[in-house]
């Protein structure tokens, strides 16, 4: 049987989302710039067995964008293995947050968006945020997680 090749998160794959479709992909790019904790959890979700080729991570310019400082290098989303704007199917998107939210190890989350649910660490659960109309406020598509 042969190794299994590592899903390596970056540029130039086709999963980057499609500009022409949105707005606001157009004016956040897909990028995959993280702090260097945050790019070791990325690496390492995206090639856990459960979730090998099966869901895909990125941030963005300005990622959130009604939030500064922006975070982006300490955000991501988490789409289905098509990229930027492939639904994350429900249930895959449940044992991602799962996973993340019982992580014992460093780094900490300072807030997680699924499913119309935002868990903050300062406030604990309540609705997700209102936000721009094409970028899936709600994260019913697509899962949210930002880091201390």
């Amino acid at each position: 049987m042969g190794q299994r090749h590592q899903v390596v998160l970056r540029r130039g794959q086709g999963k980057d989302g499609n500009p022409n479709f949105s707005t606001y992909v157009r004016n956040h790019p897909t990028n995959y710039i993280w702090r260097a904790d945050i790019e070791r959890l990325t690496t390492r979700l995206v090639n856990m067995d459960q979730f090998h080729r099966r869901i895909w991570v990125n941030t963005y310019f300005h990622h959130p964008p009604f939030v500064t400082p922006f975070k982006d290098m300490v955000s991501f989303d988490v789409w289905g293995f098509g990229g930027r704007g492939d639904p994350l199917d429900v249930n895959l998107g449940w044992q991602v947050r799962k996973l993340l939210f019982n992580d014992p190890n460093l780094p900490n989350i300072n807030w997680i968006i699924w499913q119309g649910h935002w868990w903050r660490s300062w406030a604990g659960p309540g609705p997700a945020p209102p936000g721009p109309p094409d970028s899936d406020p709600k994260h019913l598509t697509h899962l949210h997680v930002t880091y201390l």
